[in-house]
C-alpha cells in the first residue's frame, strides 16, 4: 500500500469478528512496531500480546465493567477482538541508558530530571508504527485508554512494576464500518494547525 494512502485510510474500528489473526501477520505488525526511534536507542518498551481467548477474557473483566459494556452500544464487537496489545513503557531502561558514559552529560538520571518523558514518548511512537501496520495488512485496530483496574491487570498478567501500560490496542477484522461520534467532527484545516517559523 502507497504510503499516504494508507495514512488516508487509517481509522479506530471499535466491532471485531473473533476470526484469528494469521501468525505471519501478526508477526509483521509487532516487528514494525520494534522499528520505532528512541532516545539514545534505549528501545525502553515491550509489548504484551493477549491472543488466547482466556487471556482476552480476562483481560476484558478487569479492564471494563459490565454496567459499561450494556451502555456503551458504539463499542459491543469490541471485545470479540482476537488480538489485544499492551504497549508498556519503562522509565528504568531510559535512567539506566542515560547513567552510561556516552550520556552522562545529559544529567537524566532520575524520572524528575526529564521535563518530558521519552519512555511514554517513545512507547507512542512504537504503538504508532503497529497502528499503521495494521492498516497495511487489511486489517483494523483501536488504540484505548486504561482506566481502571491497571494494578490489578499488571499483576495479572505478571507485568512488572516498573512498565507502564500507556493503553492497549485492539486488532481484529473489522464487522462494521460505522463511525464514532468524534470521527463525525471535521478535520482542522491544515491553516489552522500548521505553523510556519512563527506560532502567529
Amino acid at each position: 500500500m502507497e504510503y499516504y494512502e494508507l495514512l488516508a485510510k487509517r481509522r479506530m474500528y471499535r466491532h471485531f469478528s473473533r476470526q484469528p489473526v494469521p501468525d505471519p501477520v501478526l508477526k509483521r505488525i509487532l516487528e514494525a512496531a520494534t522499528r520505532g526511534p528512541s532516545a539514545g536507542f534505549t528501545q525502553g518498551f515491550d509489548f504484551l500480546v493477549l491472543n488466547q481467548r482466556p487471556a482476552l477474557d480476562k483481560f476484558w473483566e478487569l479492564a471494563i465493567t459490565e454496567d459499561w459494556k450494556e451502555k456503551t452500544t458504539s463499542h459491543q464487537g469490541l471485545w470479540n477482538a482476537p488480538v489485544v496489545v499492551l504497549p508498556l513503557a519503562n522509565p528504568d531502561a531510559y535512567l539506566s541508558r542515560y547513567s552510561e558514559k556516552d550520556k552522562s552529560y545529559a544529567n537524566l538520571v532520575t524520572e524528575r530530571d526529564w521535563p518530558i518523558p521519552f519512555w511514554f514518548i517513545d512507547t507512542a511512537f512504537a504503538t504508532m508504527l503497529m497502528l499503521n501496520s495494521v492498516v497495511n495488512e487489511n486489517l483494523g485496530a483501536l488504540f484505548f485508554g486504561l482506566f481502571r483496574n491497571v494494578d490489578l491487570i499488571k499483576n495479572a498478567f505478571r507485568i512488572p512494576d516498573t512498565f507502564h501500560p500507556i493503553g492497549a490496542v485492539a486488532i481484529g477484522f473489522p464487522t462494521s464500518d460505522t463511525k464514532s461520534s468524534s470521527a463525525k467532527r471535521p478535520r482542522r484545516e491544515q491553516s489552522s494547525q500548521i505553523h510556519f517559523n512563527t506560532f502567529s
